[in-house]
């Protein structure tokens, strides 16, 4: 009998592991804050679904929705104007992408930096894009909403990589890593990133040499906006070092969404544990501390999932 027993349970422990649920999560770029925002969130749901478990790989705020269209990725972080594009077939996304719905928005404010050197010549991306020659800049690989938002300004400016290229600019991309670590040894003199407050490569970056984080003149944020739909926003000061200063920039919103295939089940569980441990988030990441449930479909740029849906009505945040 005692044999019998334990056959039982290696069978029932085997059942229970094969029925496990493995869905991947695509984030954001190594050493950039959705990668460590995704790792600290997926703990938090694998310790209260033990039938659910999350793979977090790189992605970037364009390739995602794609990523999840296609079923490469199950879940995803996105940007609130990227994904309504990706939605809407606009842009860069040839079809609307419909296999994708939302779990929650508001999770965390994403700041475009545009960080010059302290011996670098031009005070702001229009001035650099419109006169520069010989000047050495990073942005993040295609695919990334930096990178994206990189090319809506060169379009404004009547610009591009290869008019750059034959005016002498070295252009690197990179993951945050990278772009942090060419600056520091002096490689380039301008870095552009998309990150939630505070960035750590940016963090690193200023710790190791002077800068600063420049303002996006006022004509290119109304023509984003218009354009693109592309918010302004504000880096408060003394986010990092000797910043005692505000800076105008862009802003977008990270957005948390799955594909349509994963059951209503499992989603309502996943919206369950994030709504329900809202007060751990800020320990993940500090641009998280704002985020709530509460307005985590308001102004929604796509469809709110069934299973996320029926959490917040339970919850009598939507009706």
């Amino acid at each position: 009998m005692k044999k019998l027993g334990l056959i039982v349970s290696g069978i029932c422990l085997g059942a229970t592991l094969v029925s496990a649920q493995t869905l991947q999560w695509t984030s954001g770029q190594l050493g950039g804050g959705w990668y460590t925002m995704a790792a600290g969130v997926a703990k938090i749901i694998e310790s209260e679904n033990k039938d659910i478990q999350l793979k977090i790989v790189p992605g970037g705020g364009t390739a995602n929705p794609s990523k999840v269209e296609k079923g490469k990725s199950q879940l995803g972080f996105g940007l609130d104007t990227v994904t309504y594009l990706a939605a809407n077939g606009k842009d860069i996304y040839r079809k609307k992408h419909q296999n994708i719905s939302l779990i929650a928005m508001g999770m965390s404010d994403i700041i475009f930096h545009v960080i010059k050197s302290k011996d670098a010549k031009y005070s702001n991306i229009g001035d650099l894009l419109k006169n520069g020659k010989d000047e050495k800049i990073a942005i993040t690989k295609v695919g990334s909403s930096d990178e994206k938002i990189f090319s809506w300004i060169m379009k404004y400016y009547g610009t591009s990589y290869p008019d750059l290229k034959r005016r002498g600019f070295k252009v690197i991309h990179g993951n945050y890593a990278e772009i942090s670590s060419q600056y520091k040894d002096g490689l380039i003199d301008y870095a552009v990133m998309n990150l939630g407050l505070p960035g750590a490569a940016v963090i690193d970056m200023l710790l190791s040499r002077d800068g600063e984080i420049t303002n996006l003149p006022q004509d290119l944020r109304t023509s984003l906006k218009s354009e693109w739909g592309y918010n302004t926003g504000t880096l408060p000061s003394n986010t990092y070092k000797d910043q005692g200063y505000n800076v105008t920039t862009g802003n977008m919103s990270t957005i948390m969404f799955a594909s349509n295939k994963i059951s209503e089940n499992v989603i309502y569980n996943i919206t369950k544990s994030l709504c329900e441990n809202q007060s751990q988030l800020a320990n993940i990441h500090g641009s998280m501390k704002n985020f709530s449930c509460k307005t985590a479909t308001v102004n929604a740029p796509i469809p709110v999932h069934p299973g996320a849906a029926k959490y917040y009505r339970e919850m009598g945040y939507i009706k």
